[in-house]
């Protein structure tokens, strides 16, 4: 989504493109394709950031994409969740951690990681 659209976009369409994006980041990812997946990170963190903003209704929106069946979305639910619902993100990436060996099981490892080191050296 470009600046402006996002801008724009409603609560209901920013959860989509969200959703959208790790979707199409995660596929990128597995393909090689990396140009592909940096212009879909740049999609969903401009959808998660946004949503983030817009106050609870935003953020209800991205707890909520912690319940979808794709685990990609759901990591990435929970890691631009995790500064203001850290039990649940922290919970979804715990379990996406204990899951099949791949991508979204280190990625989630490695949230968790680098989520802790920060919040304990606060």
């Amino acid at each position: 989504m470009k600046h402006e659209s996002v801008k724009q976009a409603s609560i209901p369409e920013l959860a989509a493109a969200f959703e959208k994006a790790a979707e199409l980041h995660g596929q990128a990812s597995i393909e090689g394709k990396h140009r592909a997946a940096n212009a879909q990170y740049a999609n969903l963190s401009a959808a998660g950031r946004e949503l983030r903003t817009r106050g609870e209704d935003g953020r209800s929106a991205l707890t909520q994409l912690l319940r979808s069946s794709n685990p990609r979305v759901r990591l990435w639910a929970a890691s631009h969740a995790l500064d203001f619902a850290p039990e649940l993100a922290e919970a979804e990436l715990e379990h996406l951690a204990q899951g099949p060996a791949g991508l979204v099981r280190l990625d989630a490892e490695m949230t968790l990681s680098e989520w802790r080191a920060h919040t304990r050296s606060d």
